[in-house]
């Protein structure tokens, strides 16, 4: 069954560009680590990418864009398509001419949990694209699929209207509901870590700063006399 929906319940663009300035760590940290940034082999396209923006998602055939297409013309300024193609590769599945096409109608970027193609051209647009591969093959113009259903991107579970950010560590994803409350833990790290960074700079060790001393004096030491002969 494949469904469109056209209607996405996006959150305040200005906490989505709120998260702008937050990088993909920070999230991971302050929300302890739940699972809400893509796995490893969802990559940016050069180095530099900064992204934020509202999720409009798609689920793709593994091999065919048609949808993709589809999806395009439904986005607004400021959206990132989250593109499930069940990490299909074989096939690159978006290009340069529909980076351009999203780039000229003001969206964020794409994350695609796939392959796309034209890679050096996508790098010197400077158009954020994140994908799991990089494949010439073209793909196929004759299987539906469904736009603003709830897919798995890069391990993670996206819905239309999350918040999605990137940088060149990963993408992470971010609820609406608690976005707020993520950007302020987020804005709090950073200012803390601003204060620990100055401690480093004057010799200290995160292992005593972070109280890490404390939890190794706790464990139980296990040395090569304690092995099992």
């Amino acid at each position: 069954m494949h469904t469109v929906e056209h209607d996405v319940d996006r959150p305040d663009s200005d906490v989505v560009a709120a998260f702008e300035d937050v990088p993909s760590t920070i999230v991971s940290d302050v929300t302890g680590n739940i699972g809400l940034t893509m796995d490893s082999g969802v990559r940016p396209a050069y180095d530099g990418v900064e992204m934020a923006g509202t999720a409009v998602t798609v689920n793709a055939s593994p091999g065919d864009n048609l949808i993709i297409h589809k999806a395009i013309t439904m986005t607004e300024p400021g959206d990132v398509l989250v593109i499930d193609c069940n990490g299909y590769t074989e096939t690159g599945h978006i290009g340069e001419l529909m980076c351009t096409s999203c780039q000229a109608n003001g969206l964020a970027g794409i994350i695609i949990d796939g392959a796309y193609r034209d890679s050096r051209e996508i790098a010197e647009m400077e158009f954020p694209v994140y994908g799991r591969g990089v494949n010439p093959q073209g793909p196929l113009k004759q299987d539906p699929g469904s736009i603003n259903v709830t897919v798995a991107c890069g391990g993670v579970s996206v819905d239309p209207g999350d918040i999605v950010i990137g940088d060149d560590d990963g993408v992470a994803v971010i609820p609406p509901e608690g976005a707020e409350d993520v950007l302020e833990r987020s804005r709090a790290k950073l200012d803390s870590e601003d204060s620990v960074r100055e401690e480093v700079l004057e010799g200290e060790y995160l292992y005593e700063l972070n109280g890490y001393d404390e939890l190794f004096d706790n464990l139980t030491i296990v040395g090569p006399e304690d092995s099992i002969q």
